[in-house]
């Protein structure tokens, strides 16, 4: 069987393409484009349409038997889903149940912060150093228990910071070793009513204390410790403050001041107006006289 000669035509751009509904455009076009049975007889190669139709009809034809075998079912309409509404019951015995134990105050509601500097908050925590010396100190006996030794290493930190503020010692930036006030008496005299410790166990955590922040040289709570200058080199100092930059200052931001200096600066001022303004003067007399010839002649 010999191959199928597909002639190139040239096509029309503005012509418009048919919409094809139902197969029996197929058959339309095929009843029109078939010629007649002589015709048919006599050229025994069929062309590509008349291919190209029966084989549409071959396949419409199938399909058509194959849906008349089947019982064709109608799909159930699906149900709409219903928005669901919340139930709710009325309890009688609710206001009897549930009494009111809130009475609303005639000034405004305050809460106490959570940072209190000699509360139950504690700020300080343990660390290896402390837990070695606290291990030795409790080799025999067991004096002196980690929560209570962290109460008293904070409320020493906080209280040594108080009486360097009262002494006005507090230094903005970490530049020399920061000094320790605290003395044993004003502790003890301080947190009597606060601790519950015999007073051999609190000397020794107060030397203790005393001895680190002396190795230490700054304070041990990281709150209170000032930052580092911004001139500092140290990797391993953080927190540093920001360098300033700096801006030109000008007029409309500079600050006026009522001083001498200011004053003689307002009069030099007003000297060379007048200086100018006694320049103009006379220039216009000189026009006026200038004019004045010239009009005469």
């Amino acid at each position: 069987m010999s191959r199928l000669s597909i002639r190139p035509r040239p096509l029309d751009i503005h012509k418009k393409l048919p919409i094809v509904k139902s197969f029996k455009d197929f058959e339309d076009d095929n009843n029109d484009t078939n010629p007649p049975t002589s015709s048919i007889a006599a050229n025994s190669t069929p062309s590509a349409t008349t291919t190209r139709n029966s084989h549409l009809l071959r396949l419409n034809s199938s399909s058509f038997d194959h849906d008349s075998q089947e019982v064709h079912q109608v799909p159930s309409k699906k149900s709409a889903s219903e928005i669901p509404t919340p139930q709710f019951v009325v309890v009688d015995t609710y206001e009897r149940d549930y009494s009111q134990t809130f009475d609303q105050p005639t000034s405004y509601l305050r809460a106490r912060g959570a940072r209190a500097e000699l509360g139950d908050f504690v700020e300080y925590d343990l660390d290896n150093e402390d837990e070695d010396w606290l291990d030795e100190f409790n080799r025999d006996q067991k004096l002196l228990p980690p929560e209570k030794f962290e109460t008293l290493m904070f409320k020493l930190e906080v209280l040594d910071h108080k009486a360097r503020e009262r002494a006005g010692l507090i230094t903005p930036t970490l530049g020399s070793p920061i000094p320790i006030l605290l003395q044993l008496g004003v502790a003890i005299e301080a947190l009597k009513d606060q601790t519950t410790v015999g007073y051999a166990v609190f000397q020794s955590v107060y030397h203790y204390w005393k001895e680190k922040r002396e190795r230490w040289q700054k304070p041990i709570l990281r709150r209170l410790q000032p930052p580092p200058p911004v001139n500092d080199t140290n990797p391993y100092n953080v927190f540093r403050p920001r360098e300033k930059a700096h801006r030109l200052h000008t007029r409309r931001m500079q600050r006026r001041e009522n001083n001498v200096q200011s004053f003689e600066k307002l009069r030099q001022v007003r000297r060379n107006l007048d200086q100018a303004k006694s320049i103009l003067e006379a220039l216009i007399k000189r026009r006026k006289k200038e004019r004045g010839h010239g009009g005469g002649s």
